[in-house]
């Protein structure tokens, strides 16, 4: 509305002879009527009803002397003494309304980007240092404003993505969930703001755990393989003292020794009592020691015959998809020999005979072995309940993890109806074949394309846009006459959001009631005369191939090769 009301007091002032600089200025605060009556040259002395407006310099130094008379209600300029009006352009140009501002004008588009926390749990310390967020979609000069925060506003040096951090955050606790508001202003164009949240969780300063393995065996066992000890939590570099004392003795200690922590805090240690035979049947309590920290773990040794068996473990038990196919899950065989093979391998529940994954490994000093599982190809297919079996020597178990779809995935599937029919369904356009995708994108580009026998002959390419529910189908049949021409197997492509499919059909000479001459499996037609072009040409096509639409969306495939 801005321009209207400019260009229609503009063209009035114009009309009465002369250029008005009350009609240059015209704003949201000056009515069209108002600004028309000024433009005339009123006259009236009353300043508290007309809109507040500063002079313009007078463009001729020579009209100083008449600009006084203003000061009696007269117009500084007189459209009858200037022949020439100063038009926009020349001197002091009218003053535009959409100029110079921020305020979005009828031109503008909306903002095209798309924002995503890079993670939607943090422990405390972990959300006060930083809390990264990636904006995408975004161009050179846009302005990124994050809150809450410090750093303020980041301007973006390019076109592209933008990857930014939320810090300061220090007075958080842990369960609370933080909400996020990122705003992205453009100049011209009206600012869009995003939002999200992190859930806060406890830190990962855990107290120190003893974990031993096996935390039963028997006395051959023992003897040969001993008991493996692992301290977790510590302090880097810091000393960590194992020791080993009867569980109705805590003051006799029957063994002790001290090795360092790792750089993840972490210090393991076994003991192999080499003699004693028998006399070590009991049961026992691991102990210790970090810094002000310790942690017990008990175990016991048996008479042979009395040893547990394999214990098995999956973490985690149950993960959302995306979480699978990032992490994976980690499997841990106890309870084995130090060095014995170790056996790990994964199926379906439903289906336990069909293997998904194997590997074996030597068990270590702690007589464990330990895997971790992650599909190399992701898909939607992983969201299933799984069954794990792991071995070692004449120790087995058998545990289960779970996968649940959380929609983060996309799968897309290809079917080719039907995949054989013979030559006369072929050419008829009510039946020919359907090639349709499934379960991808709803909005996404998905293209088909058929090939002959040599790979290199194209014989149809289509684009086609998936619907609300996610698929995209077109149909293809034969234009000659002769079924004989289309006898021949047939490759079927098709991609959607990268997902490459494929498929394939056969026509066949069955019911085949061609006249001329005939064809082979190959798919190469004999010289039956040239059919007449009936529609278009598709790019990709092989010289003198045909193409017609049939109906709404169905496209023709045409014979492979040109009848000479």
């Amino acid at each position: 509305m801005k321009r209207l009301a400019m260009a229609a007091t503009f063209a009035l002032a114009l009309s009465i002879g002369g250029w008005s600089q009350a009609a240059a200025q015209a704003d949201d605060s000056t009515t069209p009527q108002a600004a028309d009556v000024q433009a005339a040259g009123d006259t009236g002395n009353d300043d508290t009803d007309a809109p507040d407006r500063e002079s313009p310099a007078p463009s001729d130094p020579a009209d100083d002397e008449d600009a006084s008379d203003s000061d009696q209600g007269e117009d500084s300029t007189d459209p009858g003494e200037d022949e020439n009006p100063t038009e926009p352009g020349d001197g002091e140009e009218p003053t535009d309304p959409d100029e110079n501002t921020d305020e979005p004008t009828e031109d503008s588009t909306p903002i095209e980007a798309s924002f995503s926390l890079d993670e939607k749990e943090m422990t405390v310390d972990e959300a006060a240092k930083a809390i990264p967020y990636t904006i995408t979609g975004l161009k050179a000069g846009d302005t990124v404003t994050a809150e809450p925060g410090e750093g303020g506003a980041h301007t973006v040096d390019s076109d592209g993505t933008f990857k930014g951090e939320l810090r300061g955050n220090t007075e958080l606790k842990e369960g609370a969930t933080l909400d996020v508001t990122v705003t992205v202003a453009r100049e011209g164009e009206e600012s869009k703001t995003f939002t999200g949240s992190v859930k806060i969780t406890a830190d990962d300063d855990e107290d120190a755990a003893l974990s031993v393995s096996p935390r039963s065996s028997d006395i051959d066992d023992f003897l040969f393989d001993g008991v493996g000890m692992t301290m977790s939590n510590c302090e880097p570099g810091q000393d960590v003292k194992f020791e080993i004392h009867a569980a109705d003795d805590p003051d006799q200690f029957v063994w002790e020794d001290t090795q360092k922590a790792d750089e993840g805090g972490t210090s393991s240690k076994t003991f192999l009592p080499g003699t004693g035979g028998d006399a070590w049947v009991g049961d026992y309590v691991a102990t210790a020691t970090c810094g002000d920290q310790s942690a017990d773990a008990p175990f016991s040794v048996t008479e042979d015959g009395d040893g547990s068996d394999a214990d098995l473990s999956v973490t985690p038990k149950s993960q959302a998809l995306s979480d699978f196919l990032k992490n994976g899950v980690n499997i841990t065989l106890v309870n084995c020999h130090v060095d014995s093979d170790v056996t790990f391998r994964v199926s379906t529940k439903r289906d336990p005979d069909t293997e998904v994954w194997k590997e074996t490994q030597k068990a270590g000093e702690d007589a464990a072995g330990s895997v971790q599982f992650t599909p190399e190809e992701g898909g939607a297919g992983w969201a299933d309940e799984f069954l794990v079996m792991a071995s070692c020597g004449d120790k087995s178990a058998e545990t289960t993890f779970t996968v649940t779809d959380d929609g983060s995935v996309v799968d897309p599937k290809l079917s080719v109806d039907p995949e054989k029919l013979p030559g006369e369904d072929f050419i008829n356009r009510d039946k020919g074949v359907n090639l349709t995708v499934t379960e991808c994108e709803p909005g996404a580009d998905v293209n088909f394309q058929v090939w002959g026998h040599d790979p290199s002959e194209k014989l149809y390419d289509q684009t086609a846009e998936a619907n609300d529910n996610g698929a995209a189908a077109v149909q293809v049949y034969g234009l000659d006459s002769d079924p004989g021409a289309y006898v021949g197997t047939y490759r079927v492509t098709a991609v959607c959001m990268d997902h490459g499919m494929n498929g394939k059909f056969v026509v066949t000479g069955e019911g085949s009631g061609g006249s001329g001459g005939g064809s082979d499996e190959s798919g190469n037609a004999g010289d039956t005369g040239s059919m007449p072009r009936t529609g278009a040409e598709l790019t990709g096509l092989t010289a003198g191939a045909l193409l017609i639409l049939g109906g709404a969306g169905a496209i023709a495939l045409a014979r492979r090769k040109n009848r000479s």
